[in-house]
């Protein structure tokens, strides 16, 4: 947790020291829309897929207590069985500075135990995205991480 957390920091601290660049407003919009797609296929398709589709060629996935996962063909090589789980985010925020953005946001992750019992993780999420020559976003950095239920209640 302490290297998810931060990478996070280290993001963070990036997009907010980049003063030469102006945010761009409206390319902004268009991200954190973005972000709210990706979250509606993962919803539609599943976990697995909404990773692959909006991948950039070069991901970097950083997970808690695993080693981050590098390149599209390791996301493929590492994704496991999504049957009953789901996963569901919101972007909170985001920025874009030239072909760079991030979006930070809470999530939810609803999985069965092992013993059959449902249960809602809770988390918070930062990626950094990359504009891609068509003009769409893909996310370059993934960092994730678990956090107690925000509402308060268990």
């Amino acid at each position: 947790m302490k290297i998810t957390v931060s990478l996070g920091i280290i993001v963070l601290l990036f997009f907010g020291s980049c003063n030469q660049n102006q945010p761009d407003g409206k390319e902004t919009a268009a991200l954190l829309q973005t972000d709210k797609d990706f979250n509606t296929y993962c919803s539609e398709h599943g976990i697995n897929a909404r990773f692959l589709l909006f991948a950039d060629s070069a991901v970097i996935e950083a997970g808690e207590r695993q080693l981050p996962t590098i390149g599209i063909e390791a996301l493929k090589k590492a994704q496991k069985s999504d049957s009953g789980q789901k996963l569901t985010w919101e972007p909170a925020r985001g920025e874009v500075s030239g072909n760079l953005g991030y979006t930070f946001g809470w999530w939810k992750y609803y999985a069965k135990t092992k013993s059959g019992k449902d249960t809602i993780y809770h988390g918070v999420y930062t990626n950094v995205w990359k504009k891609q020559k068509d003009g769409s976003w893909k996310y370059l950095v993934d960092i994730g991480n678990d956090t107690p239920d925000p509402s308060g209640k268990k």
